[in-house]
C-alpha cells in the first residue's frame, strides 16, 4: 500500500492534532502528496528522494539545502507497509529538535497506513459477502455451484458445512452489526452483515446461539432458523428465520423456527380458496376489542389449555370463558374446537 493523496491527507488530518511541527508525506516517486502547508502539495521533494534511493533516514540541516531541491531543514525517514516501501514523512525544523518526533511520527504513519489497509479490506470484504448474500436469496433459480465455488475460491471459506442463520431486527443495523461481530467472534460466524433497512443477517456454523445482552437501545427482535447444509441450508434457513421473526417476534427474546412449524405452513396463504373461507371471518374478528384477540392469541400460546390460560392473562376462568364464547358468538368459528381453532390461528398469523 502506498501513500496518496487521499490516504496522506487522511493521516495528515490524524497527526496534526497531536504534532505542532510542519509534517510532509511523499510517496514513492517523492512527490509530496500531503502537508500541513497545503502550498507544497505536488511539488517534488529532493530529500525523499534520497531516502527513497537508500531506503535510509535523511536529515537536512540548513548548509545542506542546496543539495536537495525544495527542501527544508528537518528530517526524512522511510515509511514501509508490509515490508515495501510506501512513502516518506518529513518534519520541517532543527534536524536534532524534530528527531524524536520524527521517529515517534514514523511509526503513527505506519500504524495508520495498516489500519487503514485493514478498514478498507474488511469493507471489501463486506461489500463481497452482501452481493454474494443478495444472489443468494432474490435468485429464482439459484445457482448453488456457482456460489459455492464464489465462496470457496473468492471468499475463501469452507461451505460445505451446517449454519444456521439469525435475523436481528433493530432500528440501528450498522451499529449492530458491529456488536455483533465483536460478541459472536468466538463462534467464528459465516458472515454478520445489515441487511435492508433494519435487519442484521447472522450466519453461524451450526450451534447453539448463547444469550446476548444487547443494549435496549437496539430495541431488537430475533428470529432463528434451523441448521442447513451448504448454500441451500443458508438460503433455507434465512427464510425459515425470516418468518419466525415476522410471526412472532418479540423484543429481545430469540425466536426459534422449530418450534413454529404449524404457524409457518399457514403463514401467508394467499390463493382464492383460502381468501374465499376465511374473509367473512377475517372481518369480523378483526372488529372485536383488543382484549378478545389478546386472548385469543394467548390461548393458542398455552396450547388451548384454560388454566394455563388464565394464569398467563391475570384473569379468572370464568372471564376466559366469557371471552371465548363471546368470540364463538361474534366470529362464528370456537376456538375451542380443532378445525375452527386451526382457522382462527391461520386468521391471526396472515393478518
Amino acid at each position: 500500500m502506498e501513500l496518496t493523496e487521499q490516504l496522506g491527507q487522511e493521516i495528515i488530518h490524524r497527526l496534526s492534532a497531536y504534532i505542532t511541527v510542519p509534517i510532509n508525506l511523499m510517496n514513492a516517486k517523492g512527490t509530496i502528496v500531503a502537508s500541513t502547508d497545503s502550498s507544497r502539495i505536488y511539488q517534488p521533494h529532493g530529500g525523499a528522494k534520497n531516502v527513497i534511493a537508500t531506503e535510509e533516514p535523511q536529515y537536512i540541516s540548513s548548509e545542506d539545502l542546496d543539495s536537495y531541491s525544495n527542501a527544508k531543514p528537518g528530517a526524512n525517514l522511510p515509511v514501509f507497509h508490509q515490508g515495501k516501501l510506501a512513502g516518506v514523512v518529513g518534519l520541517t525544523g532543527d534536524p536534532e529538535q524534530v528527531m524524536q518526533a520524527a521517529l515517534m511520527t514514523q511509526g503513527s504513519v505506519e500504524i495508520a497506513l495498516e489500519q487503514i489497509y485493514l478498514q478498507r479490506q474488511a469493507f471489501y470484504q463486506e461489500r463481497q459477502w452482501s452481493h454474494w448474500l443478495q444472489r443468494l436469496l432474490n435468485q429464482e433459480n439459484l445457482d448453488a455451484d456457482e456460489l459455492e465455488r464464489e465462496a470457496t475460491y473468492t471468499l475463501r471459506v469452507d461451505i460445505h458445512q451446517s449454519f444456521q442463520v439469525v435475523i436481528f431486527q433493530s432500528h440501528e443495523p450498522f451499529h449492530l452489526a458491529e456488536k455483533l461481530r465483536h460478541d459472536l467472534e468466538f463462534l467464528h460466524p459465516l458472515f454478520v452483515l445489515p441487511y435492508q433497512e433494519d435487519r442484521v443477517v447472522v450466519s453461524i456454523p451450526q450451534h447453539h446461539l448463547p444469550h446476548l445482552e444487547l443494549p435496549e437501545r437496539f430495541n431488537v427482535k430475533i428470529g432463528a432458523g434451523e441448521p442447513g447444509y451448504s448454500v441451500e441450508g443458508i438460503r433455507r434457513s434465512f427464510h425459515q428465520a425470516q418468518a419466525a421473526l415476522e410471526i412472532a417476534g418479540t423484543q429481545g427474546k430469540i425466536v426459534d423456527s422449530a418450534s413454529l412449524k404449524m404457524e409457518r405452513m399457514l403463514y401467508r396463504k394467499n390463493c382464492q380458496v383460502y381468501k374465499e373461507i376465511t374473509e367473512v371471518y377475517r372481518d369480523r374478528l378483526f372488529q372485536l376489542e383488543r382484549s378478545y384477540l389478546l386472548t385469543l392469541e394467548s390461548y393458542f400460546t398455552c396450547n388451548l389449555k384454560m388454566n394455563q390460560t388464565a394464569d398467563h392473562l391475570h384473569i379468572h376462568r370464568n372471564t376466559l370463558i366469557y371471552r371465548l364464547d363471546q368470540i364463538t358468538k361474534k366470529v362464528g368459528l370456537d376456538p375451542r374446537t380443532f378445525r375452527e381453532a386451526i382457522l382462527l390461528q391461520s386468521i391471526l398469523i396472515n393478518q
